[in-house]
């Protein structure tokens, strides 16, 4: 468990949350114009969390301190969090809630049943680690032949902001991006003590610039649910609504389905690149 990691993570997140305030929001009467830093002060966040400074500022130098619950609701409420954001709040200041990994990360003949029988709906498995382990035949039409590419790229991570011919594809790719990034965010809080995490994202953080950025903003979301378009170089423009779903006890493991929207002509495209590829 890297605690010194963990601390810090915390104080990056407090920090991204206060400059997002202003004082007016809070209903404080402060002349703003004249303030170098962006949104609420340190001590305007101790008074109004009825904390002690030298505490808060404290969690925001990610020192080793024990912090409440109370205190942690105090802040929920102050910096005005979201539940995503509560939770990750929680598990970054409470290792105890962190979830022990079991999983072998093999996939048995029934899923892979249970993804063919899927039929023109691309869908695939992703591991603890956000990378693809089973995949139906009509995600290889789309996206290309899992087993003939490296490890990294059947990274989803890696695939949305590292490689180009995918990111293209994506019509809507920075409202696909940030959402999966803000998703793997809360998941990334969760497996710290893996350090293929920090590794990815040390690797993504030195080569893409939007990663890069987005990252630094600490958005977090608990919603594994969207819509992606998708063009196609022989089907043309297919739109999906996207739908995740646990199965695993420990909830390690993930199917993604992707299902047509209705009256965007998608179905009916799928339909014709199906039986183009059988």
């Amino acid at each position: 468990m890297n605690s010194e990691r963990r601390r810090k993570e915390l104080a990056d997140f407090l920090r991204t949350r206060r400059t997002r305030l202003s004082p007016h929001d809070m209903g404080l009467q402060v002349e703003t114009s004249r303030r170098r830093t962006p949104g609420l002060r340190r001590e305007e966040v101790a008074s109004l969390s009825g904390i002690s400074l030298p505490w808060y500022t404290a969690l925001e130098q990610g020192r080793d301190i024990q912090v409440s619950e109370q205190v942690l609701e105090s802040l929920v409420r102050t910096l005005r969090l979201n539940d995503d954001e509560r939770n990750h709040l929680l598990v970054l200041a409470n290792h105890s809630i962190l979830p022990n990994v079991t999983e072998d990360g093999s996939i048995s003949p029934a899923l892979q049943q249970i993804l063919d029988k899927m039929g023109t709906y691309p869908a695939y498995i992703i591991d603890r680690r956000w990378n693809v382990s089973a995949w139906n035949k009509m995600t290889s039409t789309l996206c290309g032949d899992f087993n003939q590419i490296a490890e990294i790229e059947r990274n989803i991570l890696w695939r949305v902001f590292m490689m180009r011919d995918n990111k293209v594809r994506i019509v809507n790719w920075e409202n696909v991006a940030t959402m999966l990034l803000a998703h793997f965010r809360s998941r990334y809080a969760l497996h710290m003590n893996d350090s293929w995490y920090q590794d990815l994202v040390n690797m993504l953080c030195d080569r893409s610039e939007e990663f890069r950025e987005w990252w630094g903003r600490h958005d977090v979301s608990r919603n594994s649910e969207g819509e992606k378009v998708i063009h196609h170089p022989q089907a043309g423009l297919l739109t999906f609504r996207y739908n995740t779903f646990t199965f695993s006890e420990s909830g390690e493991f993930v199917m993604r389905v992707y299902t047509p929207i209705e009256n965007t002509g998608t179905n009916e495209l799928l339909e014709d690149l199906w039986q183009g590829s059988r």
